[in-house]
C-alpha cells in the first residue's frame, strides 16, 4: 500500500518520540518515492495560501511528503480545509500530522479520530520502563548494554529521554568495544551523578547528612536550578511513602517496582532507606518540602538559604514508631 494518498496522525506530549515517528514515516516514503518533496511548517502558520503551497506539488516534483508540527494550533478559520485534505490527500500527498498532547485543537482532533485517520499515539516510558528504553538506544549503536548498567545511565543523567538518547550516543562514540557495561557507565558519567538532583534527595533520605549537604553544595554551584532538587525531594519521598504502605505485602521486587513507578534499581534503594523513616515522618517531610518549594519559586528571599534549611530539617527528623 502506497503511503502517498495518506494521512498519519501522531498525538502525545513526548516530542522525542513524537519527531521519530514523524520522521520514519517520511523515510518511508522517501524510499518510496526518492523524488519527492518534503515540506514542513507548524499549525500557526497555516493560513490559506501556506496551506495549499505545503501540499501541493512543485515544478520539481508533484510527490508531496508534509509534516504540519502543533497541529491544535491550526486558526479555526483553517480547520475544515485541513481536515478535507487529511480525510482525502489525493495520490501525490503524505500528510504527517503532529499533536503534543493536551486540550489545544481538541474540536479538530476529535474530528480527525471520527474520520477515522490513521493515529499513533506516543507517550513517554514509565520509570520502570526507562532501562528498556536505554537498552534499546544502546542496541540502535550496535552496542550491548545490561539492565544493570542502564539503571546506572538513568540514575546518572535522569529521565528526560533526549538527555537519554544523547548520553547513548556520547558512549558509542567515545567508548571502544561492544559492551557497555555497569562501570564504564559511573566512569563516564561519575561528575555529572554526583551534582543531580536526586543523588542529592537519596543522601536525604539516607540520612547521610554531610554528603546530603556536600552534593547539594556542588549541585547548587554547579547551576542546578533549586525547584529540580525539590522536585527530586518530592518525587522521593513520595516513592517512599508509597514503598511504606506496600512493604508488608509478599511480592517480587519486579512486581514491587512496577506497583510504585520506580526504576528496579530504585526498590533496592528504597529498602535501605526504610529503616530511616516511617509513614508520619514522610508525610510531615512532604508537607515541608510544599513549603520549601514555594520559597524557592519566589515566596523566599534567598532560595539556596531556603533549601539548605529544608535538607537540615528532613535530616533532624526522626522516626516516631
Amino acid at each position: 500500500m502506497s503511503l502517498f494518498g495518506s494521512t498519519l496522525l501522531i498525538t502525545g506530549k513526548e516530542s522525542l518520540l513524537a519527531e521519530r515517528a514523524a520522521a520514519e514515516r517520511r523515510d518511508a516514503a522517501l524510499r518510496e518515492q526518492p523524488g519527492a518533496d518534503v515540506n514542513r511548517i507548524t499549525g500557526a502558520e497555516l493560513a490559506e495560501a501556506m496551506l495549499s503551497e505545503v501540499v501541493g506539488g512543485s515544478l520539481f516534483s508533484s510527490r508531496i511528503v508534509a509534516i504540519i508540527d502543533d497541529v491544535g494550533a491550526c486558526p479555526a478559520e483553517m480547520v475544515d480545509q485541513l481536515v478535507a485534505i487529511a480525510v482525502d490527500p489525493g495520490p501525490d500527498l503524505c500528510l504527517i500530522l503532529i499533536h503534543g498532547g493536551g486540550v489545544k485543537g481538541k474540536a479538530l482532533l476529535d474530528r480527525l479520530r471520527k474520520a477515522k485517520v490513521e493515529t499513533v499515539t506516543v507517550e513517554a516510558p514509565k520509570p520502570r520502563d526507562l532501562a528498556r528504553f536505554v537498552t534499546a538506544e544502546a542496541k540502535a549503536h550496535r552496542r550491548r548494554m545490561s539492565d544493570e548498567a542502564a539503571d546506572a545511565l538513568v540514575a546518572a543523567v535522569g529521565s528526560d529521554l533526549r538527555t537519554i538518547v544523547a548520553a547513548v550516543a556520547q558512549l558509542a562514540q567515545d567508548v571502544e568495544g561492544e559492551v557497555l557495561d555497569v562501570t564504564v557507565i559511573r566512569r563516564y558519567f561519575a561528575g555529572r551523578a554526583e551534582v543531580s538532583s536526586f543523588s542529592v534527595a537519596d543522601a536525604v533520605l539516607a540520612r547521610n547528612a554531610s554528603l546530603a549537604l556536600e552534593r547539594l553544595r556542588w549541585a547548587l554551584g554547579t547551576g542546578v536550578a533549586p525547584v529540580l532538587v525539590t522536585a527530586a525531594l518530592a518525587n522521593n519521598f513520595r516513592a517512599m511513602g508509597k514503598y511504606l504502605d506496600a512493604s508488608g505485602s509478599r511480592i517480587s521486587d519486579g512486581d514491587l517496582a512496577r506497583q510504585l513507578g520506580v526504576p528496579f534499581f530504585k526498590v533496592r534503594d528504597l529498602r535501605t532507606q526504610a529503616r530511616h523513616w516511617d509513614q508520619r515522618g514522610v508525610a510531615d517531610a512532604i508537607v515541608w518540602i510544599s513549603e520549601a518549594d514555594a520559597g524557592v519559586k519566589g515566596a523566599s528571599t534567598d532560595p539556596h538559604f531556603a533549601l539548605e534549611a529544608l535538607v537540615l530539617r528532613l535530616l533532624a527528623a526522626r522516626p516516631r514508631r
